[in-house]
């Protein structure tokens, strides 16, 4: 994939503007197939921001109230907005102003910045911002949601933003749920000065169900927020340690994208020793590091149950697994 510059280079004379390329082997770092939307982390006002989406089919650059708040940005500041956004579904909701921020893409020395003139919108999202195309353009930017890497040209080279595919997929999954709220701390401690704030989802938000560019769903104030509790990982996929040994398994999340699931394949190989696989391998627990005991009243008068009866199979099971313990010298 090439795109051609030429007619963006008439309009920049003092770059020195090179061909942006995509190659198949910057996409062997992610899981595929996938469908995937590009969710990136930027520098927005000195603050670092996570999930931010760049929709080259949204007309506006978005940013949410409750980020407009976080970065502790006064409504003063707002500039007054005529034209509503219209959704897709044909509701339409006013901004509540514009303002302008500076916006870092890329690190140094191929980085640029873009003073981005944000619609400000109140209402539930997932993403903290939605970068529209009159930003991509000013930028000069060519996105690529299959290779999930945003490239734009710089006077040092062309600066890439790498999009991290687990945070797409699990904002994805917070977008697509029924109703999903969730409570995450934000971290806005200043360690060292200049130092950017993290700014993430912040506490008791409701980020009902946005897929698009400026779908912004129902805008009803919701005030009966509870917390998404975790769970685990359902899809996952089976990994020998060894072809030799088919029986000694493991299980990992299949959504892992590279380079972490080879790294935590690699980690697991190397540690086999340090799993049980038979009880010969679980020799026991020193009592001075732990020990296990009933909380028994001494005083009490012991009652000897009845014994009870299994079928033979349970029995046959049964004698079988106490033989091991007997044979490891657990019991």
């Amino acid at each position: 994939m090439q795109v051609n510059l030429e007619e963006a280079a008439k309009s920049y004379p003092n770059n020195d503007l090179v061909p942006i390329t995509f190659t198949e082997d910057e996409a062997k770092r992610l899981s595929q197939p996938h469908g995937d939307a590009l969710v990136l982390e930027l520098e927005i006002a000195k603050h670092k921001v996570m999930r931010n989406l760049i929709d080259g089919g949204s007309s506006a650059d978005i940013l949410f109230t409750r980020v407009f708040s976080q970065l502790k940005l006064l409504d003063k500041t707002l500039k007054p907005v005529k034209n509503p956004l219209w959704g897709f579904s044909g509701n339409e909701v006013m901004p509540l102003g514009r303002i302008k921020l500076k916006v870092v893409f890329g690190t140094v020395p191929c980085q640029s910045s873009v003073g981005v003139n944000f619609l400000v919108v109140d209402s539930p999202s997932v993403y903290n911002t939605i970068i529209g195309r009159e930003t991509l353009h000013a930028l000069r930017a060519v996105a690529s949601t299959y290779h999930m890497l945003l490239k734009f040209p710089t006077p040092n080279g062309i600066g890439v933003i790498d999009g991290a595919q687990t945070v797409s997929r699990e904002t994805y999954e917070l977008a697509t749920t029924a109703r999903p709220r969730r409570t995450e701390s934000v971290s806005t401690k200043r360690h060292n000065p200049g130092e950017c704030l993290q700014v993430g989802a912040v506490d008791h938000v409701d980020y009902g169900v946005i897929t698009g560019a400026i779908q912004l769903g129902s805008l009803d104030p919701r005030d009966d927020f509870y917390e998404q509790r975790g769970s685990p990982v359902k899809d996952l996929e089976e990994v020998r340690f060894s072809p030799d040994e088919p029986g000694k398994t493991f299980k990992i999340g299949r959504l892992l994208c590279e380079p972490l699931r080879e790294k935590l394949i690699e980690f697991l190989r190397k540690h086999e020793n340090d799993f049980a696989w038979t009880h010969h391998d679980i020799p026991g627990i020193d009592p001075t590091v732990m020990v296990h005991s009933l909380a028994v009243d001494p005083k009490a008068r012991p009652i000897k149950q009845k014994r009870r009866s299994f079928n033979p199979e349970r029995y046959a099971a049964i004698n079988a697994e106490v033989e091991k313990l007997v044979e490891a010298g657990s019991i």
